[in-house]
């Protein structure tokens, strides 16, 4: 008749050797055969304990047993292996049944004769239906049955917990390699010009070895590495564009996620023992499941405070590091993979056992333990969180997404800290690690919208929406900011009158207005606005008025317009297609044109940032932005700082709606006087048609300093181009657009930096 699950079974060696883990650290030898002599006697029953029938009152009261125990220990052990482990059972002795242990010496009159004639109990024997009414001896097959088993089962307890940390070490190492990389980027800043020129003609279609001839051995190092490893995709050509439900990483993160998932896989597999006669599981196959089981469970659990980490928004590695979020998101992604399947094989394996030992009774009643039903939650939780992650969920319901992977995350933490509650708090630092990580998120987050305005439910916003271009244009004031806004960073923006206030989206700034400072006089307040602004200033006539306020320093003035920033959002679904709705609400039928654009919608929003970090374009000689749509909005973020130094840049557009080409320029890139001074050059594609025909043409309105070109860019004839064009300079290569153009620019900066060009890749879109 088989036992009722009135407790964990299964886990009860784990929890009985775990004493004898920790007794081992000191002397394995020594405390092991001890342990080895109390496993020999534990099953039998000596029946001279009294009421107590408890494995500590056998092990204290129980005089037979004390006497085998002291016995076993003067037969199988030498020396101080003989008493190595009864200093800690007589202190629990005393602590708990206040009843001291006899001295060591009460057996002295157990001479060699009266040993052999004692019962020697054999393996069979050794077992909970035994009952004892004499002093025994273990035989030595049963001791050294014992002994392999604690043995074993502290080996393999030791590479559960080594690979376990191996998670950290493991990610403590990318992390540092990550840190060293940026380091040696900034020392290659300070010695520019190492590089060859790049040569025109024929030569440009020389083979790499003589490329990069006249580079030196280091460049030579440098380039390899950018060319073969930190730039390209993974596999050919996709790295941005999704391959079916997927999209696979740049070849560096591919890599690392490859060596990461490698190793997994081999710590899931190496640093077992078994053996037939084990006196837990006699037979080799529950051994393999049950270290199989214990082990992917352990490592799976290590990854959780990494997997919590790696998936903030606040991640101070992404300031060591100096990469991005979605870099980081990968590694959460993958991390997570991992953890679930070793989940599922931990949840399978103890399913197995089960079975196999007692059926669907046995199944059903392990249900009524919380340690198992937490358990097996939180596996299901983790595989409904790991297939409703997919890019197409990520992509196409992305708020929906972002419930459940919230909801089911606290889920998962806390069916977690049901399953392990039977090793009294031993693991809960996984739990309690992640869940801190995700709290100080929340924190971080809270400080950034209260620093944005410490009344951060009353920041109002204007939103535009032109049907003909098709974009809106969101206007935040940001006077109330401890941060000035920079080139390149993002921020959360909640409308908190919209019906689904909780939801936010990341948007790049595109341009900023200055700050006014009411006691600075007019030229320390022209000297603050970027020379974007200027170049507006500069083109109006100077009338009477502006005369007469030069004359007079004590007329009333206007109160300076507040500083603001601006987004420009292309409308999709969800989030941007209610604020595209309300926006053209409050337009209603109100036609726009340049010189009367549309009624703005009054917003109360909720700004959570910034948050990225600024790329210094400034170190390059030219800098080419291939850009899509509203992807815009990066050369517009940079022209400020790059209007004031002596870099050549170069803007390749591709624009859909002719009429949102000709919004942006006429209201963020400040006229022609910008274009006309010479660093900057524009090129915009009209992908979606228009009147003025094929190929070349340009709107009547339009500055002559852009060029209008219809279809879509040569993207890796405008790269060649560009760098052909520096030469022996730098060049920097940013693409912000749709995929595919990533890809195209991508590839294109791979190609050149096989010809030996000093080129730098940026990808400044934002992916989840």
């Amino acid at each position: 008749m088989r036992r009722t699950v009135s407790s964990p079974v299964l886990f009860l060696p784990l929890l009985a050797v775990w004493n004898q883990i920790a007794l081992a650290a000191g002397d394995p030898a020594r405390e092991l055969c001890f342990s080895g002599c109390q496993m020999s006697l534990r099953p039998p029953h000596f029946n001279d304990t009294g009421s107590d029938n408890s494995k500590l009152g056998q092990a204290c009261l129980s005089r037979f047993g004390i006497l085998s125990l002291y016995l076993c220990l003067e037969v199988h052990c030498e020396g101080d292996h003989q008493t190595g482990g009864l200093a800690h059972l007589n202190r629990s002795c005393t602590q708990y049944l206040q009843s001291p242990l006899p001295p060591f010496d009460v057996i002295a009159n157990y001479t060699d004769d009266v040993i052999s004639e004692l019962r020697h109990l054999r393996r069979e024997e050794a077992v909970y239906e035994t009952v004892l009414g004499e002093v025994v001896v273990p035989t030595k097959k049963l001791f050294k049955l014992s002994y392999d088993t604690l043995d074993t089962i502290i080996y393999v307890e030791k590479y559960h917990f080594l690979y376990g940390a191996a998670m950290f070490v493991f990610w403590t190492l990318v992390v540092v390699i990550g840190m060293c990389s940026r380091i040696m980027s900034a020392i290659r800043d300070i010695p520019r010009g190492e590089y060859r020129p790049l040569l025109g003609g024929d030569q440009l279609e020389s083979d790499e070895i003589s490329a990069y001839k006249g580079v030196s051995d280091a460049g030579r190092r440098w380039l390899w590495l950018k060319r073969h490893l930190t730039v390209p995709a993974a596999f050919g050509y996709r790295c941005a564009q999704n391959v079916g439900w997927c999209t696979i990483p740049p070849r560096i993160q591919s890599l690392t996620i490859l060596v990461f998932v490698i190793i997994n896989i081999f710590f899931c597999v190496h640093g077992y023992r078994v053996f037939p006669g084990n006196m837990y599981w006699p037979e080799v196959s529950p051994q393999v499941w049950r270290y199989l089981s214990d082990r992917t469970g352990i490592i799976s659990f290590a990854n959780f405070p990494i997997i919590w980490l790696f998936g903030m928004r606040n991640n101070l590695l992404m300031w060591l590091t100096g990469w991005d979020f979605g870099t980081f998101n990968n590694f959460h992604r993958w991390i997570a993979r991992v953890a679930t399947v070793q989940a599922v094989v931990h949840s399978v394996g103890y399913t197995v056992l089960v079975f196999n030992d007692g059926g669907w009774p046995y199944f059903v009643g392990y249900w009524s333990q919380l340690f198992w039903w937490t358990g097996e939650l939180a596996t299901i939780f983790m595989c409904l969180l790991l297939g409703l992650s997919v890019f197409w969920m990520r992509r196409n319901s992305y708020e929906t997404f972002l419930i459940l992977h919230i909801v089911l995350s606290i889920l998962i933490l806390v069916m977690m800290l049901g399953h392990v509650s039977i090793f009294k708090g031993r693991f809960d630092g996984f739990i309690w690690s992640s869940a801190l990580v995700w709290g100080f998120d929340r924190l971080l987050r809270l400080s950034r919208v209260l620093s944005f305005n410490p009344r951060f439910w009353s920041t109002r916003a204007k939103a535009t929406y032109d049907p003909n271009s098709n974009i809106i244009r969101l206007t935040v004031p940001y006077s109330t900011s401890a941060y000035q806004p920079k080139p390149g960073t993002y921020y959360y923006i909640h409308v908190l009158n919209d019906a689904r206030f909780w939801e936010s989206h990341p948007f790049t700034v595109a341009s900023t207005t200055a700050r006014h400072s009411p006691n600075a006089d007019q030229t320390s307040r022209r000297d603050s606005i970027p020379a974007d602004e200027v170049s507006l200033l500069l083109q109006g006539e100077p009338g009477p008025a502006s005369s007469t306020a030069a004359l007079g320093p004590h007329r009333p003035q206007n109160p300076p317009p507040p500083a603001t920033m601006t987004f420009l959002l292309r409308p999709y679904d969800g989030f941007t297609r209610r604020l595209r709705d309300t926006a053209a609400a409050a337009a209603g039928h109100h036609s726009s044109s340049p010189s009367r654009p549309p009624p703005a919608a009054s917003l109360r929003v909720l700004v959570d940032g910034p948050y990225g970090h600024t790329q210094r374009f400034d170190r390059f000689d030219v800098i080419l932005f291939v850009v899509g749509g509203s992807g815009i909005v990066v050369p517009l973020s940079h022209l400020a700082s790059l209007s004031s130094s002596s870099r050549s840049v170069r803007v390749v557009w591709a624009a859909r709606e002719e009429q949102f080409a000709a919004e942006v320029l006429r209201e963020d890139f400040g006229g022609a006087g910008v274009l006309d001074g010479g660093w900057l050059a524009l090129d915009v594609y009209i992908t979606g048609g228009s009147g003025y025909g094929h190929g070349h043409g340009r709107p009547p309105a339009w500055p002559e300093a852009v060029t209008v070109l219809h279809g879509r860019p040569d993207v890796c004839a405008e790269v060649e181009c560009a760098a052909r064009t520096v030469g022996a300079g730098s060049l920097a290569v940013v693409a912000c657009g749709p995929a595919r153009m990533a890809d195209d620019a991508r590839r294109a900066v791979v190609d050149m930096l096989g010809r030996g060009s000093n080129i730098e890749y940026f990808e400044e879109s934002f992916r989840w």
